[in-house]
């Protein structure tokens, strides 16, 4: 299968004005390795509408001429903040889409597009519509910074503040991340404060395995009530629910997050009871509103093969 050269892509010619959303978003469609040139002060991008990054380098299918595309990097240097002034999600990418075109037949288990965000401020995404003409990105969508189905996602010394979904729905989740059917997520130096959805107050997994490492998420809310039998609330700070994928959680604070149903800092199901949970090194306390809990972690909610806690403290 052709693959598309990686392209380094540089937004901006030195100035802040130079940094527009419409010459992020082209940058961004077709991938590559994207960085900033808008000077050297902090600088905001307000987008208009959902960057999104084709899996092709035309978005057309592979069988009709289209290259795989196998990177987008989005470095903003500790200087660029990416808003999406409370009126639409920030990033969406779906291997599934057929928009954005198909790779394969089994576009749930192909391994691009692999994406990463590092040294960059998302604040402000709503993900509580589908960007237009796309499909939900499964489960009732979510994501309001960063909406994912397939391939993998990386994020590095990153921010996610004030980013939203729909507020109440038995699955839909992710304040600002949502996670569908991925080969792997990886969060690490990362913060998430402020974001809120039905579930997964900060993060959501459905069937896609995750390590977070070294972050903060602290103050987010999972914003339904009746858990999955009802409109959500699980999940204040991450939640996932899926199979036999793993999650851990290492070095990481995760409080003061809030909650309408189960796990007020991490919800973990496996319906298949084939994954397992590990936590290390790591805090979560005072995260409040959990209406059921595992034996006395009224902050954890954790049904799966094996939940493996070492260094940890867990209320």
């Amino acid at each position: 299968m052709a693959t598309a050269p990686v392209v380094t892509k540089v937004v901006g010619t030195g100035t802040p004005a130079s940094c527009t959303a419409n010459a992020l978003y082209n940058a961004v469609l077709t991938g590559g390795r994207i960085s900033f040139n808008c000077g050297p002060d902090p600088v905001t991008i307000i987008l208009t509408k959902t960057l999104r990054t084709c899996n092709t380098h035309n978005c057309k299918p592979a069988w009709q001429g289209g290259q795989t595309v196998t990177e987008m990097t989005l470095d903003g240097g500790g200087l660029v903040t990416l808003s999406g002034d409370t009126k639409v999600g920030i990033y969406y990418s779906n291997a599934c889409e057929e928009d954005l075109g198909w790779i394969t037949s089994r576009c749930d288990t192909q391994d691009y597009l692999r994406v990463t965000f590092k040294n960059i401020t998302l604040i402000r995404g709503n993900a509580t519509k589908t960007p237009p003409g796309l499909d939900s990105v499964g489960g009732g969508g979510g994501g309001g910074a960063i909406a994912m189905r397939g391939s993998r996602l990386t994020v590095l010394n990153s921010t996610f503040k004030g980013n939203r979904c729909v507020s109440a729905h038995s699955d839909a989740g992710g304040g600002a991340i949502r996670a569908v059917g991925m080969r792997a997520v990886s969060i690490s130096g990362s913060t998430f404060s402020g974001n809120t959805c039905a579930n997964g107050g900060a993060v959501s997994s459905l069937g896609s395995p995750v390590v977070i490492r070294t972050s903060t998420i602290t103050s987010n809310t999972a914003s339904g009530t009746g858990a999955s039998s009802g409109k959500g609330g699980n999940g204040g700070g991450f939640y996932f629910d899926g199979g036999s994928q793993n999650v851990s959680i290492i070095d990481t604070s995760i409080t003061g997050n809030k909650i309408g149903a189960g796990g007020s800092g991490v919800f973990y199901v496996s319906n298949n009871r084939g994954g397992t949970l590990t936590i290390t090194g790591s805090t979560i306390t005072g995260n409040t509103g959990e209406k059921f809990w595992t034996g006395s972690r009224h902050d954890l909610f954790f049904l799966g093969k094996k939940l493996v806690v070492s260094g940890s403290t867990i209320n």
